[in-house]
């Protein structure tokens, strides 16, 4: 087990622990006075500490320092707020003036211990305010429903400080993390009305260098150059050049894994209309049950965060992430040292064979949001992991025709929802088939309705991002 795993499962009931306690202050107004809303939530914030980052950007290890009251608080004060059963909020009350001494003595303590390192400020603005971090899970068309999600939280005045993505959801994360402030009907508008299928999906030649093959070449370079020439005025942004951090995952097949690239090779009529790619549905369908039945020939491979990743073309990297095995192809045919190098340290590493769409390993990667935010990727560890998934097994008639393979990938996103602060299932997401919409008025209801979905979870959203008041200012009321 890594590091990261050990501090996980060390902190894990205290992570949902607080779960709980946002959802009872949401669900229950006036049940906790609001000093005492903020001394659990400061108290909980700091016994999940492992590592705080000093002034001069120097990693401090503090985990020690916290072990006392965090094991109090998991024996003490979890209890309280069971998953199932009655919330104890009378115990809770009663309880409060106890972790307060706690707290006081072990935040004095780390401060004396630490004098050298940091002092209150910093200690203060780690625990005092939570980074927002977004999760995109992957399913085509169906992914376009995170473009509601980017509106919805600009209105609530929220912004990413970290975006990770796979398969369809790295497409749309790029197209947030591509600036700051962000403006959804100027991003609505950039995306191109024009494409049709036949644009965008290119027959396979029958010859693969990095990509897994599938029966179309994926054409997403035309695509991006557009967006990105209508919003930024250049085109091909690398990971170190985002303003919002953001990494991609794919999936990595080793070597050892047989296939033909013969099989995808298409003849006769090769026009690609809806039709035309349902029935090409059944290469994509043997292709990923032939996948998922040798997992130990597969890896995941995170661009951005992959050794040596770091100015690779973003583009590139979700393009492999979209890259549906046995339906579509991505690849780079070009010799761009910055590009190819990289890409073969990265095979060389893992002993890959090819790379392919993300969503085989890892649909919506929350734990590796949760392991970047540790790594310190984002300077904070008092991360808020928001994970949005838009490929859940739903029994609507539209749905049914990926159910088996909702279900293949279903296990892995499930493994990932514990390191996720707030998991959203969309109920109503479009088709994976509508991967182009060629209309504004489309678009914009695509957007409206994401949006509808995620009222029911704007309170949730607003109080676990909301800033603390300033340590010691609460008190602790009769």
């Amino acid at each position: 087990m890594s590091r990261y795993g050990r501090h996980f499962v060390r902190t894990r009931e205290l992570k949902e622990f607080e779960q709980r306690l946002i959802a009872l202050i949401v669900e229950e107004p006036g049940a906790l006075h609001e000093r005492h809303q903020a001394l659990f939530r400061y108290a909980v914030s700091m016994a999940q500490l492992n590592v705080l980052r000093g002034p001069t950007g120097t990693d401090v290890a503090v985990n020690e320092d916290v072990d006392g009251l965090r094991r109090w608080m998991i024996e003490s004060l979890v209890p309280l707020l069971p998953e199932s059963g009655d919330r104890r909020v009378d115990s809770l009350r009663e309880i409060a003036p106890v972790l307060a001494l706690r707290l006081e003595q072990t935040r004095g303590e780390l401060l004396e211990r630490h004098i050298n390192d940091f002092g209150v400020e910093v200690l203060d603005q780690e625990l005092r305010q939570k980074r927002l971090v977004l999760v995109l899970g992957g399913g085509g068309g169906s992914g376009l429903v995170h473009l509601g999600t980017f509106a919805l939280l600009k209105e609530l005045g929220i912004a990413p400080e970290l975006i990770v993505g796979s398969s369809m959801g790295s497409v749309m994360g790029l197209v947030r993390a591509i600036d700051k402030a962000y403006d959804p009907i100027a991003v609505a508008l950039a995306i191109p009305k024009n494409l049709d299928y036949n644009t965008l999906f290119r027959p396979f030649t029958g010859f693969s260098r990095f990509g897994f093959p599938g029966a179309f070449h994926l054409n997403v370079m035309r695509m991006a150059r557009q967006v990105f020439e209508a919003l930024l005025g250049h085109s091909m942004p690398r990971f170190d050049e985002l303003p919002v951090k953001m990494e991609i995952v794919t999936t990595g097949v080793r070597k050892g894994f047989r296939f033909d690239d013969r099989e995808y090779e298409q003849k006769g009529d090769v026009r690609m209309t809806p039709l035309a790619l349902r029935r090409k549905l059944k290469l994509f369908f043997g292709a990923v049950r032939q996948l998922s039945t040798n997992p130990r020939l597969l890896t995941q491979v995170v661009f951005g965060a992959e050794q040596g990743t770091e100015r690779f073309p973003v583009i590139e990297a979700a393009g492999f992430s979209c890259a549906v095995p046995g339906l579509l192809h991505f690849d780079i045919f070009h010799d761009d040292p910055e590009t190819v190098g990289p890409l073969q340290d990265v095979f060389e590493r893992h002993q890959l064979l090819r790379l392919c769409d993300g969503g085989v390993v890892n649909n919506v990667p929350s734990k590796v949001a949760w392991e970047s935010v540790q790594r310190g990727s984002i300077g904070s560890r008092n991360a808020h992991i928001l994970s949005f998934d838009a490929f859940a097994p739903l029994s609507t008639g539209r749905n049914l025709i990926w159910i088996p393979i909702q279900q293949i990938a279903r296990p892995a996103v499930v493994a990932n929802m514990p390191y996720s602060s707030y998991h959203k299932t969309f109920r109503n997401p479009p088709s994976p088939l509508q991967i182009l919409v060629n209309s504004y008025s489309k678009l914009k209801l695509i957007i409206q309705r994401a949006r509808e979905e995620l009222e029911e979870d704007v309170p949730y959203i607003q109080e676990a991002m909301k800033e603390l008041p300033p340590y010691g200012v609460w008190g602790v009321p009769e």
